[in-house]
């Protein structure tokens, strides 16, 4: 049973921020845990009960960055009546976020979808029998950067390779030396997984299915998530069909998620096209002879010949596909926006 906010990660800033929203203090605060069609389950003082907006507020938002996803700090009334099972609670007020992973949804350029918020790192998991793209794990660092939140990559199942120190090798390439070893088998790398994430810190675990995201969920905090055999091929399988955060008995706070087959980056408008996945490129490109370098056949490029060749080539192929997807993004929005007035009846014509 969950005592009070406390224990959730509420501090002074939260409720700073709470009292500027609800100076009265009607409403109660609790974390969204799980998303459902409509409605959420969150946690709070006494437990796990039902939330749910009204219907005016749902057909307000402009897309699903303003509704409640899981992590997010809401007011809600009607707390304690949800408790008792007698209707759900009614959100009032998302808090202003701190942290927020947001990804173009699948098969679609004009929709966010919103993965985690409030969130303090995110490991992003690879396992080291199969799976391992450095490119692809380029892309989640950079997602986890644009949302402002602390990436670190772990490497599972070393127990499944002899050497497992050129794929620790490759991850520190790509994170910038922020590597974990894992073996939830041997419980090797456990410990240094429960220290980044402490009592009242929250972690979200990403990754393509079967890299263990549920045996090491699982393990840290006894959940009875399904955990599923690798496929004769090594191929993980899909067990986790919802985000949900989870409390561990040391206080930590953990966001479990589905694998994802599609990772494209959500831009908005107003936001540079910059790969943060890529600090230390970025940093050797000051250097380059010309703005505007392109690090592939100009004279006095600062990066061509430093960075390894392969990474180089991820680092262009993102930017590229950024570049692209800000046109794509802005293009299909205006087109939306077109069939919609055109579908709006004309108003009448005046006597």
């Amino acid at each position: 049973m969950i005592e009070g906010p406390a224990a959730l990660g509420w501090d002074p800033a939260w409720e700073e921020a709470r009292r500027a929203l609800d100076p009265e203090g009607a409403w109660q605060p609790v974390r969204i845990a799980a998303e459902h069609r409509g409605a959420y389950h969150a946690v709070g003082p006494g437990g796990t009960a039902w939330v749910e907006l009204t219907g005016k507020t749902f057909h307000q938002a402009g897309d699903k960055r303003a509704l409640p996803t899981v992590g997010d700090w809401v007011l809600v009334e009607r707390w304690d009546a949800a408790l008792a099972a007698n209707g759900a609670g009614v959100v009032r007020v998302v808090l202003p976020r701190r942290s927020f992973l947001v990804r173009r949804a699948a098969g679609e350029a004009t929709l966010p979808q919103p993965l985690a918020s409030n969130v303090d790192v995110g490991l992003v998991m690879t396992s080291a029998n199969s799976d391992l793209s450095p490119a692809r794990l380029d892309r989640y660092v950079g997602l986890l950067r644009d949302g402002g939140i602390e990436p670190v990559l772990v490497l599972s199942k070393i127990d499944l390779v002899a050497d497992p120190g050129a794929a620790i090798a490759a991850l520190a390439a790509v994170s910038g030396g922020r590597v974990v070893a894992l073996s939830s088998v041997r419980g090797e790398g456990l410990d240094d997984l429960r220290a980044l994430n402490g009592a009242g810190r929250t972690a979200v675990l990403l990754g393509s299915s079967g890299v263990g995201k549920s045996t090491l969920l699982n393990t840290l905090i006894g959940t009875t998530q399904e955990v599923r055999a690798l496929r004769a091929d090594e191929r993980g399988r899909h067990t986790t069909t919802r985000r949900e955060l989870f409390v561990a008995p040391d206080g930590g706070l953990w966001i479990d998620t589905p694998g994802m087959r599609e990772l494209a980056q959500w831009i908005d408008d107003d936001e540079e096209v910059d790969e943060h996945a890529f600090d230390d490129i970025l940093a050797l490109a000051a250097g380059c002879r010309f703005r505007d370098c392109r690090h592939t056949d100009e004279p006095g490029c600062a990066v061509r010949g430093v960075v390894d060749p392969v990474r180089l080539a991820s680092f262009l192929k993102l930017a590229r596909e950024r570049a692209t997807g800000v046109t794509r993004q802005s293009e299909a929005q205006r087109i939306a926006a077109a069939r919609k007035a055109k579908k709006k009846p004309a108003p009448p014509a005046e006597d």
